[in-house]
């Protein structure tokens, strides 16, 4: 069945261009697809320069004959779509920033007063042609914004970017007269708040208008510059929170803020650049904070990208939140961070490298079924269109991926909050604990003028520039970044050269199984615990272990020798890496799914579950994926079992659910020298926060010894933050990198969002019945009973309360923290006692024991609205002690048997109870919260595999000399 199939989907909300109205209810135009055209002039052309012979680097070249082809220009026009197009994502950011529990702000994120540390605190790109402005005095409405260098922003046009057609300049898209988005309270007053917005000659009513930060672009808040009276009272608010206030208290305040009331002027859209721009590895800036357009690259996906200072910029160290997304490294990102899959599972910003190459091995691999849903996403692979099953690369590092690259894309796009009208309604947005159901393609096609124009136009546009090969070398944008195009790399591959040319049989042997598009004819991969026993003549069919501990048994088969003898025959041989026809359109990667329990890295991305039948992602994956077999028990080590570890540092074991769940997909080595840390969540090898050649060449060394010798991850003296052994005794018995906090946190949202927490995950009704409802109720209950009741009746109430008390107290064992809590239903059976015998003849007593449970009732209803309402202040559980493992709490499953929820649930209470009670410092804190909470959390762990930098242990065997040329030969690629 369709996961469309009975959905309601269809209802959704229209996107504000269809619909004519924002979620606030303020009037907009409508507006279609012909009002989003694409920006053709090529005005990125110093972003991605590409090597020329000796290294030399220049502009790529879109021109065929000197001419820019209908080809060129929409390739040109992908590349400033992934620059500059959020398409309308900007009005979830701007849900994110005020309604998202006070997590981040983009508007704070964009303070111009950190211009100087964008790269070194956030990981950030600043824009070139633009400055700092950090007089108080020239605030726009209160906020520090960049401003424009002169001229210098103004992005610029090559002379040679010709339109055939006119043989004149490419011009800007026209502009529609019906194409504006809204109609502001007063045009004057608008106008010269726009006149003060950098301008770098973009079309502002496309992409808004530059923040400063390479990615994001500020867009006019119709909310708050509309005409309507509740727009009035958002400027008003404003004026008095921000413009009129003391000091700066928006960038500082979290009661500011974080207040769901404040409209905000500007809403940031996000590009797919805001991620994937970084420093070009070929030509690096002599100064991060401040780069020429022509230091950075599209396509090699930012290493240097902070998740916590990104996406908690309003969150501080003590927040255990912080700590979660301080745990996900530089360069990496949860992509199921907003439609949350429960598990703590960033991976790595992928760099896009040899895109063609990709196709190429996409269309060897089997293809994959798919359904109604799939085939409603367009596809490139296959001839003709609707074709099924279809090739498909891919995309997520879980192989997720599976019904094209065109719908890779646009699940990217959803992913950053295009068409969140849909989006927000299948999932609880960012908290979770409630079943997603699948974004409906068929909804997005119906009610979104952004979808539609993204598939009519940006989509392919995009897969243009990833793809168009230039005529001038044969080359598309995407093509391999080679350290020795670079001044300093250049000696250092001449030098290793006959090193490297070993390395080359080393990787052959070994590696290309795995980290090769280039395959004998016919290879096909399988995997199955009954390898061994397969037919060794079955063709280029190959076989392999499910396990890494049968990696070397299967290496020693004669099916892997004879593999071997075809992959090197189809290799040859070179004697220069640099000239070797066997890497020329490599794609240095099968792209064929590996079961995790081969790999042996961590497996919290493969064991991801979004994209499985129901879930959020369900129509981006394939029938195919829907039906991967289970992979079995996956090992891990588990920090509080206390059993012996084998040689590879585990001691326990999980299963992870069939159905999609348990696998990745090999990394390309394409330019392997420029984006350690390895694996995929980055964090194997140090990390420098240095873009330079130098920096990457030290952290590629220290990467690649780690991957090749393991014995070196152990003794290492680089520990990654969070990375607490040989600081804490805590952290000493940690068989790898596992990310605990290192001070006491709380799990704290701002007071206004205590309410929304709480309806996301029980709905309105049932908040209300907590609230109110039961409360009331109880009252009128107790009311009527003090006029009917008797003193018997009260008896009775006061005995169930005694038996609800206790079985609360022996369920949850809270009494073993708090003993004197037996008293509660000691009295209450006393009071039933007095009731029954003492007091059975006095009527008077019934009736008083029942008004006063009314009045309770009154109160305690009146106490639960002022704190659902925050009226109490903010939310705070903790303190979760120094030494907490980050997903042993934010791996929690919400599907567990609800018997164990529970129990984790009641552990984790009474751990942080035990620290509250005795005033608990570091270590005892740890070992209270570790005896009352890790077990019972554990056993409801949707993925208990905490170390973050284990696997891929393929090369232990190696001799020292092979591994030491195989790593000579890596360096060159």
């Amino acid at each position: 069945m369709d996961a469309s199939s009975g959905d309601p989907g269809l209802s959704a909300p229209r996107d504000e261009p269809q619909g004519g109205l924002t979620e606030a209810g303020t009037p907009l135009n409508k507006r279609d697809e012909t009002c989003f055209p694409a920006e053709q002039r090529n005005l990125f052309g110093d972003l991605d320069m590409v090597a020329g012979p000796g290294g030399t680097l220049h502009r790529f070249d879109y021109r065929t004959n000197g001419e820019i082809t209908r080809d060129a220009r929409n390739a040109i026009k992908g590349k400033n779509t992934w620059i500059l197009w959020g398409e309308g994502n900007d009005v979830f950011w701007n849900w994110v920033q005020q309604h998202g529990y006070g997590l981040t702000d983009f508007l704070v994120l964009v303070d111009s007063r950190n211009r100087g540390i964008r790269f070194a605190k956030f990981g950030l790109m600043n824009q070139p042609g633009m400055k700092a402005q950090t007089d108080r005095a020239k605030r726009l409405l209160g906020l520090y914004i960049d401003q424009a260098d002169g001229e210098r922003i103004k992005l610029q046009q090559p002379a040679d970017d010709i339109d055939p057609d006119t043989r004149a300049l490419a011009a800007r898209p026209p502009f529609g007269k019906h194409c504006r988005a809204f109609d502001p309270w007063d045009e004057d007053q608008y106008a010269k708040v726009l006149a003060q917005l950098p301008d770098d000659g973009l079309d502002s009513n496309v992409y808004g208008y530059p923040s400063g930060i390479v990615g994001l672009r500020l867009m006019p808040n119709p909310d708050f510059f509309g005409k309507t009276e509740a727009a009035e009272k958002a400027r008003d608010y404003w004026k008095t929170r921000i413009e009129d206030a003391p000091g700066d208290p928006y960038y500082s305040d979290i009661s500011v803020n974080a207040d769901p009331e404040l409209v905000r002027p500007f809403r940031v859209s996000m590009s797919c650049g805001f991620c994937h721009i970084a420093p070009h590895p070929l030509n690096p800036p002599s100064d991060a904070e401040q780069p020429e357009w022509s230091n950075l690259s599209t396509t090699i996906g930012d290493q240097y990208w902070n998740p916590v200072s990104t996406f908690g910029n309003l969150k501080k160290p003590d927040s255990f939140l912080y700590h979660f997304l301080a745990s996900q490294q530089p360069g990496t990102i949860d992509t199921s961070l907003v439609s949350t899959d429960h598990i703590n599972n960033a991976n790595t910003i992928i760099p896009v490298f040899d895109v063609p190459a990709r196709l190429d091995r996409a269309l060897l691999n089997p293809p994959e079924e798919q359904s109604s849903d799939n085939l409603l996403v367009p596809q490139i692979e296959d001839q003709p269109a609707g074709i099924n099953p279809r090739h498909t690369p891919r995309v997520l590092l879980d192989g997720s991926d599976s019904v094209g690259i065109f719908g890779a894309l646009s699940r990217v796009y959803l992913n950053i909050g295009a068409y969140s009208e849909q989006w927000k309604q299948v999932q609880n947005s960012i908290v979770g604990f409630t079943p997603q159901r699948p974004f409906a393609v068929a909804t997005a096609l119906k009610n979104s003028v952004f979808w539609r124009t993204a598939d009519k136009y940006r989509i392919p546009y995009l897969a243009a520039f990833f793809t168009y090969v230039s005529s001038s070398d044969s080359q598309s944008i995407t093509r391999p970044m080679h350290l020795a195009d670079t001044p300093i790399g250049k000696p250092i591959v001449e030098a290793e050269l006959a090193d490297a040319a070993q390395g080359r049989r080393v990787f052959v042997e070994n590696c290309a199984i795995c980290h090769s598009s280039k395959q004998p004819a016919g290879f096909t991969l399988e995997f199955s615990r009954d390898w061994s026993s397969k037919d060794a003549a079955d063709g280029s069919k190959l076989t392999l272990p499910m396990d890494f501990a049968e990696w070397e048994d299967f290496k020693k088969s004669d099916r892997y020798v004879e593999y071997v003898e075809q992959i090197a025959t189809l290799a040859g041989h070179a004697i220069d890496p640099r000239q070797d026809p066997f890497l020329r359109d490599n794609y240095l990667s099968t792209d064929i799914r590996v079961p995790i329990t081969l790999v042996a890295t961590n497996s919290a991305r493969a064991v991801g579950t979004n994209a499985m039948r129901g879930q959020v992602w369900d129509n981006f994956s394939s029938e195919t994926y829907k039906s991967l077999p289970a992979v079995g028990e996956v090992p891990f080590f588990n920090p509080f079992s206390g059993a012996p570890t084998d040689a590879w540092g585990n001691n326990d074991a999980y299963a992870p659910p069939g159905g999609g769940p348990g696998y990745y997909r090999p990394a390309s080595l394409i330019s392997l020298w420029a984006t350690a840390p390895f694996l995929h969540n980055n964090t194997l090898g140090e990390y420098t926060g240095d873009p330079s050649i130098a920096a990457r060449l030290k952290a590629f060394d220290d990467g690649m010894d780690k991957i090749l010798w393991n014995a070196k991850r152990a003794t290492s003296t680089f520990h990654l933050p969070g990375d607490l052994r040989g600081r804490m005794a805590l952290a000493d018995g940690d068989r790898g990198f596992i990310y605990r906090t290192d001070r006491p946190t709380w799990i704290d949202f701002p007071a206004r969002f205590i309410r929304p927490l709480l309806e996301g995950v029980i709905g309105p009704f049932w908040t209300s019945v907590l609230t109110t409802y039961l409360w009331w109720g109880l009252a009128i209950g107790a009311a009527v009973l003090a006029f009917l009741g008797r003193p018997r009746h009260a008896g009775f109430v006061f005995a169930v309360l005694a038996v609800l008390g206790a079985a609360a107290l022996r369920a949850s064992r809270i009494d073993t923290v708090y003993p004197l809590l037996w008293l509660a239903p000691a009295a209450a059976v006393l009071i039933a006692a007095l009731l029954w015998f003492a007091a059975s003849h006095k009527r008077w007593t019934g009736r008083v024991s029942f008004a006063l449970f009314a009045v309770a009732s009154l109160v305690a209803s009146l106490q639960a609205t002022a704190f659902i309402d925050g009226r109490k202040g903010d939310l705070r559980i903790g303190p979760f002690p120094t030494g907490t493992p980050v997903s042993l709490v934010m791996n929690m499953n919400p599907a567990a048997p609800v018997g164990d929820v529970l129990e984790a649930a009641f552990g984790l209470t009474r751990g942080l109870l035990r620290i509250r009670k005795d005033s608990l410092g570091d270590g005892p804190a740890w070992d209270a919260f570790r005896a009352e909470a890790a077990g019972p959390l554990m056993r409801v762990s949707k993925c208990p595999d905490f170390v973050l930098d284990r696997g891929h242990w393929f090369a232990e065997t190696l001799p020292d000399e092979d591994k030491r040329k195989l790593k000579a030969f890596l360096k060159t690629l």
